[in-house]
């Protein structure tokens, strides 16, 4: 299968929806294939297993100072701690300063919202999205003008060095490339590090074990990806006819994929509803595959694993205040509005480090 432009007309809105409605036509994610190809190929070589490595210790300063900034007491792990990380990561290699994050935060919430499909699009959310879809525009257009002139070592001037048979980038594909780098890679890592703490503090055996094994962090991730999925749909337009389920899909039909039923199918793994973060050997494709494979789930699984470990070796005591949750999002996107929690905080030093 393949995404392709028809999926966009889910995300219509009328009149209101034209900004938002123009920045996804021009995400790599919808461009016709042989676009997406030439984007990719300008921007993947920052994506890479050993380009990302590089960024891990990043990650991990980040995570501490974070850590360290924690309020006393009861507070949300959603709003300081969950969010922030990957908005903060992705800022920093972009080369954005850091007193310009706080609006990136808030763009980042809007736009994913008016993304969303189901009946929570109100008309403020669309205006929301609408204004932040403006901003991450108007901002990134000149930023690209001030690297074009003075290029940095940072993630815009790759973008804007980058070419594919001696043709470079338009500012507009630059400016969406960074849209969908801020995007993809915040609002689903922050729900995956709120929902995944949510699970580990609800199987205590295994956030012990994670306490005391951080060697296994990669392998943890995967699994906390599989039990409890961030994107919980996807779409694809069928390139032939196949059959499924003795069901018959024709060529260009929209098919929606469940991915969060998938990796709950016990045909596939073997006693799905149970959290090991020892299983090996199951391979749930969370980050999809093929061409359109995610670009930055190197960056994702680097920012997953420092920060579990960094909460399970800095908060070991991190309890739930509620084994209450109220579910975000909608119909595709799945996270936690809030994550009240206390910490050990005898055991919690300051890092002193710095990350900007």
């Amino acid at each position: 299968m393949r995404s392709d432009p028809k999926t966009l007309d889910i995300y219509s809105a009328g009149e209101e929806g034209r900004g938002f409605d123009a920045m996804m036509r021009r995400l790599m994610l919808f461009l016709p294939r042989t676009d997406h190809d030439r984007v990719r190929a300008a921007v993947s070589a920052s994506f890479t297993p050993r380009a990302v490595g590089a960024h891990r210790d990043l990650a991990r300063r980040v995570v501490d100072r974070l850590i360290d900034e924690l309020p006393e007491g009861e507070f949300d792990l959603v709003r300081d701690f969950a969010y922030p990380l990957p908005v903060f990561m992705i800022c920093q290699m972009m080369g954005i300063p850091h007193e310009d994050v706080p609006l990136f935060i808030d763009w980042a919430h809007a736009f994913a919202a008016r993304g969303d499909i189901g009946l929570r699009l109100s008309a403020e959310t669309v205006r929301a999205g609408e204004a932040a879809t403006a901003g991450l525009q108007d901002y990134f257009i000149r930023l690209i003008a001030q690297r074009r002139g003075h290029p940095g070592d940072d993630l815009m001037s790759a973008m804007i060095a980058g070419r594919v048979g001696g043709v470079a980038l338009s500012d507009d594909e630059i400016a969406a490339a960074a849209v969908l780098l801020l995007q993809a890679g915040h609002s689903t890592t922050a729900d995956l590090i709120g929902m995944g703490t949510r699970h580990l503090l609800l199987n205590p055996d295994q956030w012990r074990l994670l306490i005391e094994r951080p060697d296994i962090a990669a392998g943890a991730v995967m699994e906390l990806l599989r039990y409890d999925s961030s994107v919980q749909m996807s779409h694809r337009v069928a390139v032939e006819d196949f059959e499924v389920g003795g069901h018959v899909v024709r060529k260009d039909e929209l098919c929606l994929l469940l991915n969060g039923a998938a990796n709950r199918d016990p045909a596939v793994v073997p006693d799905p509803d149970r959290l090991d973060l020892r299983r090996t050997g199951i391979n749930t494709a969370p980050f999809g595959g093929g061409p359109y494979m995610c670009l930055g789930q190197y960056l994702a699984r680097v920012e997953l694993q420092e920060a579990f470990m960094g909460l399970t070796r800095r908060l070991p005591g991190l309890t739930l205040c509620s084994d209450e949750v109220v579910h975000a999002g909608g119909v595709t996107l799945r996270g936690i509005a809030a994550l009240p929690v206390t910490g050990n905080h005898q055991h919690r030093h300051a890092a002193q480090s710095r990350f900007h």
